[in-house]
């Protein structure tokens, strides 16, 4: 059932560690439903590779920049743009300034969930890991996938 959700100054969720970018799912699951909200932060260089999913997800880039690429087209994103993916575009973002931070917006309970279960996993030790919890959840990676 959803309900109120408040998240008092100083009672903030533990982040999780997602290959190098640091994230806390402030709203997820059944609470918020229809949508999640995370805080995304991460280094120069940080983000993941193209993928994608079933859910529509969105970012505000609060801190830095950040070059969103959905479906081969790059933009720039500065602190205060946003940016819409919808769900099952190929899409992947990268940390083009020392560090950033997004306020990052998901349609489906799945994407909080994905980000708990790879927690603190490691590329390239736990790259196989990583892909068959990705897809368990629904999103694919277009990275080559290592052998065996």
């Amino acid at each position: 059932m959803r309900q109120v959700h408040v998240i008092e100054a100083g009672t903030v969720p533990r982040p999780v560690i997602v290959v190098g970018e640091t994230i806390t799912v402030l709203a997820g699951g059944d609470l918020s439903k229809p949508f999640e909200v995370h805080i995304q932060e991460g280094v120069q260089g940080g983000g993941p590779p193209p993928h994608f999913h079933p859910w529509d997800e969105a970012f505000y880039v609060v801190e830095g920049e950040v070059e969103v690429t959905v479906e081969g087209q790059s933009t720039t994103v500065s602190a205060g743009g946003y940016v819409h993916i919808p769900g099952g575009a190929i899409h992947a973002y990268k940390n083009i300034s020392g560090t950033a931070k997004m306020i990052g917006v998901v349609s489906d309970s799945r994407g909080g969930q994905l980000f708990t279960a790879l927690d603190r996993l490691k590329v390239p030790e736990d790259l196989p890991r990583i892909l068959e919890i990705a897809e368990s959840f629904g999103v694919t990676f277009l990275a080559p996938k290592p052998s065996p």
